[in-house]
């Protein structure tokens, strides 16, 4: 079990590492799309701070918006395997039970879903408005 245990543990970590990986490219996209209206809004007077900011917004919602996919998903499938899992751990007398997330939980995915999708927003946007400066 300890074995399962910290595999989970890299595997979460991996999958976090690409989360922020993909908000980042995300917005790497959006801040290049946007280009032309960064640099007149600097060219203007608006600070990098000014300029984050509605990238940082967004990165929050993919984020909170993906912790509500990974709810629905992981509930999902505790649903679709409770049963085959009960029968089985019948098989073997256990009182295994296959519980799902509670609101606790969910809170907690929500949070951290948030946390990562405002890191790799603030990593790609802090990145690339560096490059940007008006001529």
């Amino acid at each position: 079990m300890d074995i399962v245990e910290r595999g989970v543990g890299v595997l979460a970590i991996l999958l976090a590492i690409a989360v922020v990986l993909v908000i980042g490219n995300t917005i790497r996209l959006a801040i290049q799309s946007r280009r032309d209206e960064i640099i007149v809004i600097k060219l203007i007077g608006g600070t990098d701070a000014f300029i984050r900011r509605p990238f940082l917004y967004t990165g929050f919602w993919y984020g909170l918006f993906g912790g509500i996919v990974a709810f629905a998903l992981v509930n999902g499938a505790v649903a679709a395997l409770s049963e085959p899992v009960e029968r089985l751990a019948g098989l073997y007398r256990s009182e295994f039970d296959l519980g799902g997330l509670d609101w606790s939980g969910a809170a907690l995915v929500a949070l951290a879903s948030v946390t990562l999708g405002l890191a790799g927003s603030w990593l790609a946007v802090g990145r690339h408005l560096r490059d940007i400066e008006p001529t």
